[in-house]
This record gives structure tokens, sequence and C-alpha cells, in this order.
């Protein structure tokens, strides 16, 4: 029981990570990683799994991890180490199967997509050698020198993580051929509508909208709206993708999705983060855009042409939320923009990923007023650096 409630909180709030479990009720391995990397992985990109043993400290450390290539150059590594004596278990018991099953879950923590997966004969043998005497093999907390082995892992696999008293140790890089892939369908209950999510819809774009809104829907209730509308001219327009408010802070949300299903050839990165740019002032645009509208007083609508009654006074929170924000080329443009909209506007102006995002749902602990603050701290952050790039640490404390 202990080890199931383990990897449930690990699986809520870990932002990625891969998962080796066996036990009386089966065998798998679990890996959660962005919409995107899964989308990628889905449609057949070259999929790493990654193994080392360090025996160069007072302790024996195994760490594992897995490397995707949804980006031939720019992969995404996701590493960790083992600290408990069932997870040594789970692998060895794993690796001494013909085939095992995976399950690739996303930001929300829900299982999106299964396959079966199949390793080399050979290179399961050099596992399980690698692996040795399990009961050799460091189980505990996760202390400094847990941390700095960890660090030597990523080091050894790419030099450009060097960092303070790093080494390299043992490491192991097998592919796994995955075949009878399977799509989960996800429904997300609310108060106001239903939403279904799975991850292969060729609406890539409706899709993260609903991951957006499923993600704030136990924190607004009835508060939530996608997709609400004005009438002007007798004509119905879009006011945003997602409304949410409370009696003091008000948030719009303009989703942007790469698209990665239904693309015929993968694009070089340059051209991925021209057209993340594009989307991202196409976003704040239109929050400008709807805060206009707001200021004006016009009437606001819900899917049932209901009028939705919120504080328009408040300053709002304007979010253009990206499916993946890509840390490569010049944002410069992006960031004079954002300060000059910011400094001409009465908003909060934030671009960030949606991993970025569940992170500051997560630690509002169900509490709008949270959500609030936090995001108000992130908009003094950027005042302070001027740069896209923010990532919050949140740390407990007493």
């Amino acid at each position: 029981m202990q080890d199931l409630e383990r990897l449930y909180k690990e699986l809520v709030f870990e932002n990625a990570s891969i998962w080796y479990i066996a036990d009386e009720y089966g065998s798998k391995i679990m890996v959660k990683a962005p919409s995107n990397v899964i989308k990628a992985i889905i449609n057949g990109c070259k999929v790493i799994f990654l193994f080392g043993k360090d025996t160069q400290a007072d302790k024996i450390f195994f760490h594992t991890g897995i490397r995707i290539y949804d980006d031939k150059v720019n992969y995404i590594s996701i590493t960790g180490a083992h600290r408990f004596i069932q997870e040594h278990k789970s692998l060895q018991t794993i690796m001494q199967k013909d085939t095992t099953v995976i399950e690739l879950y996303y930001e929300l923590g829900v299982c999106t997509a299964i396959a079966d997966v199949v390793f080399n004969e050979n290179d399961k043998s050099r596992i399980l050698k690698m692996l040795g005497n399990i009961e050799d093999l460091y189980s505990g907390e996760f202390t400094k020198e847990v941390i700095s082995s960890l660090d030597s892992f990523d080091y050894t696999l790419d030099k450009s993580n060097g960092g303070l008293n790093v080494r390299e140790i043992e490491t192991l890089l097998i592919e796994g051929q995955f075949s009878e892939w399977k799509i989960t369908k996800s429904y997300f209950i609310g108060l106001n509508e239903v939403n279904e999510i799975h991850i292969n819809d060729q609406d890539e774009g409706g899709t993260l909208e609903k991951q957006i809104w499923a993600s704030l829907e136990s924190i607004f209730d009835y508060n939530l709206f996608k997709n609400p509308k004005i009438i002007i001219n007798n004509k119905e327009r879009e006011l945003t993708d997602i409304l949410a408010f409370y009696d003091k802070g008000v948030f719009l949300i303009e989703s942007k999705a790469l698209a990665v299903i239904s693309l015929e050839n993968e694009k070089s990165m340059d051209r991925k983060v021209s057209n993340i740019k594009k989307q991202i002032k196409k976003g704040i645009k239109q929050l400008v855009g709807a805060k206009n509208s707001i200021d004006t007083g016009i009437d606001i609508y819900d899917s049932k042409n209901n009028i939705i009654m919120f504080g328009k006074k408040i300053i709002p929170h304007c979010i253009v939320l990206v499916s993946e924000l890509l840390p490569f080329g010049d944002w410069e443009e992006i960031e004079n923009e954002m300060m000059i909209v910011v400094t001409k506007k009465r908003i909060f102006l934030h671009v960030m990923d949606l991993l970025e995002f569940i992170k500051y749902i997560k630690v509002s602990s169900g509490k709008k007023e949270y959500l609030d603050y936090y995001l108000i701290k992130r908009s003094e952050s950027f005042a302070q650096h001027k740069n896209l790039f923010i990532k919050a640490n949140f740390i407990k404390n007493n």
C-alpha cells in the first residue's frame, strides 16, 4: 500500500518521470511526459531507455531514464534515481519478461495511451547484469549523495550537463520497440459541461483547450467557461478560449497548440520556434481585444446563451498558454512586446506552457486566491527580469 501511495503522489506531482512496476497485479512501465512528447512517441519517434549504475560513491546508486527524440537534435531526456527496493525488484522482473505494457501519462496525470514494448534479449541480459545483486543497491531518502550521483548520470549521458563534482558512471542505452497502441478516452465532467479528451485528436488546439478547462474545473466550479462569446452587429464572436473568475480575480486564457499529429513532415527547430512565436503574438492580440471588449461593458454569453456576470473592472490575468514553450532562438521581440502591452493596458500578461501552468494549479490546492496570488508574483518576476522563460520553484516551509 505504501508503494501505491508513493507512486500516486509522484504521478501527480512530478512534471515528468519513468517508473518500473511489478507486483501481484502484473508488470508495466509508466512514463509521464508533456502531451506533445507523447504524441511524438505515438507517431513513431525513436525512444531510448536509459540506465546507470554508480559504484564510485560510498553506496551503490542505480538510475533510470528515457530519451525521446521528438526532435532529432534537441531530444528530451527524463531521468531519476531508484530509491526503493521495490523499484529494483520491478525492473529485474520486467527485464525477465518477453513483453511489457507501457502506459503514457500527460500533464494532468491521466493515462492517455497504452502499448506493448519489447526489448532485445541481449539488451535485457546486459541490464540484469548491471543490476547485479539488488540487495546491494541503495534504498533510502533523496539525499545530497543521491542528487550528486544523479547529476553524474545526467553528465555521463550528455557532457553539456556538466557541473561541480560530477563524474562518468556506467550507463546503458537500449531501444524499445512499441506495438499494439491503444488510445484511451478521458471524460471530464464539470458543472457547466463535459469534455472528452483523447491524445490523437486531429483538433490539437481543441484538445489543449479541453486540458486547460479540465485543470481549472475543480478550482472554479460554476465560474469556468470555454469559448464564451459576445454579439457585435448581430454576429457572435468568441471572446476568448477560457474565462474563469471569482469575486477578486479574472482569468482570460488563449490556448495555442503546436501541431504534431497533423504534420506530414517533421519541421526543423527554427520552423517550430517561428511558428510558436507567431501563435504567441496572435494570442496576445486576442487577449488585448478581449480586454477591450470587457471594458466596453458588453454582455458576455456562455454556450447556453446565458449572460456571464463577473467583475469587469478587475485587472485580469491574460494568459497565452502554449502546448510547448521552446527555449531556442531569440525571444527578445516577444518579451519587449509583452512589456509594452503590460505598460499600456491594465492587465497581468503571462506566456507559459501547459506543464508550467499545471504546476501553479497544483500548488494552489484548489484555492482561487492562491492561483491569483502566484500569478501576480509571476508578473512581478517578469517585470523585473524581462525574461519569458520563468520557471517557478515552490518551496514548502513550516
